[in-house]
């Protein structure tokens, strides 16, 4: 099977995406929120995110809406790394999507799942990762957009469920392995999601490259768990050709796209349409392909 049979190939972005000359910028401010230590011994907890707002908006306008992004991180960063890391590029990037209007304005917000925005180790940050989505429900979400004017109504469950065709999740590498985590436990919240550079680890480390099939059950029952049909969720993947993580998401989306229902009136949950995998030609693992993987996911899922 030739490549181009299972994945389209993106371009990198030119270099003038990353400058922080856009004419129109947004700004980032920290939200202290409080949580639980899930993971660890429920003790409380002060935690921080960091929320990009697009040039205009205006907390006074209670009127205008915005779509919502919630980006985590990979393994050795934390919540700081996604605006402060690499010169500020993700915020310059946003900046100039919007103001090309190759996106409609959104709201990003970066978030971590260690206990105290710190590095730890891979097995911490591991079984940190597994307990996020409880973070991100019981707390973020509703702490986040009770403050910021997004399309949530209200951040009750039913607001927040009415609201999820505006809400995202992305994340690269460990921060892949959480959004695929968000999409089996938080589907009720989020239609769109970007797992870019790793598979989903829900069953073992790398379970989606060892354990395909296994992995493709789990996520096959996430639409009947939380009655969606295939067009209330969407998938954008991807990786650079020269990323070993590539290789982990293929037999794993392959079992994705093989999985038909024993229901006969049930319909096959993942397509081409709603699951697809992006490849980003003459990229390794690092943060230069989180930044241009995330620029074309961006105008997937706000398309203006």
């Amino acid at each position: 099977m030739n490549r181009e049979d299972y994945s389209t190939e993106v371009t990198p972005v030119d270099e003038r995406y990353y400058r922080p000359d856009c004419p129109e910028l947004g700004e980032v401010e920290e939200l202290i929120y409080g949580t639980t230590y899930y993971a660890g011994d429920g003790r409380p907890l002060l935690k921080p995110c960091y929320v990009y707002t697009p040039y205009g908006y205006d907390p006074e306008d209670t009127d205008t809406r915005y779509d919502i992004v919630y980006f985590m991180h990979g393994f050795l960063c934390n919540a700081n790394s996604t605006f402060e890391g690499d010169g500020g590029a993700i915020g310059n990037l946003f900046d100039w999507l919007i103001y090309e209007k190759k996106t409609k304005p959104f709201i990003a917000v970066a978030v971590t799942w260690d206990y105290e925005n710190a590095v730890r180790d891979f097995d911490s940050s591991y079984e940190q990762v597994l307990q996020f989505h409880q973070e991100f429900r019981r707390d973020i979400v509703p702490a986040v957009e009770s403050q910021y004017h997004t399309y949530a109504e209200t951040t009750d469950g039913k607001g927040l469920r009415d609201s999820r065709e505006h809400r995202a999740f992305a994340g690269y590498s460990m921060g892949s392995v959480t959004t695929w985590q968000v999409f089996l436990l938080c589907a009720d919240l989020v239609k769109w999601y970007a797992p870019l550079a790793c598979d989903c680890w829900a069953i073992q480390h790398f379970g989606g490259a060892q354990k395909p099939k296994e992995t493709a059950d789990m996520l096959a029952s996430v639409p009947t768990v939380f009655h969606l049909g295939p067009e209330d969720y969407d998938f954008w993947c991807g990786a650079g050709d020269k990323d070993q993580t590539v290789l982990q998401m293929i037999p794993q989306i392959f079992e994705m796209w093989k999985w038909v229902p024993s229901e006969p009136d049930r319909p096959q949950p993942f397509n081409k349409t709603n699951l697809t995998l992006q490849i980003l030609p003459g990229f390794g693992h690092g943060i230069p392909a989180c930044e241009d993987l995330l620029y074309h996911a961006m105008q997937h899922m706000f398309a203006p």
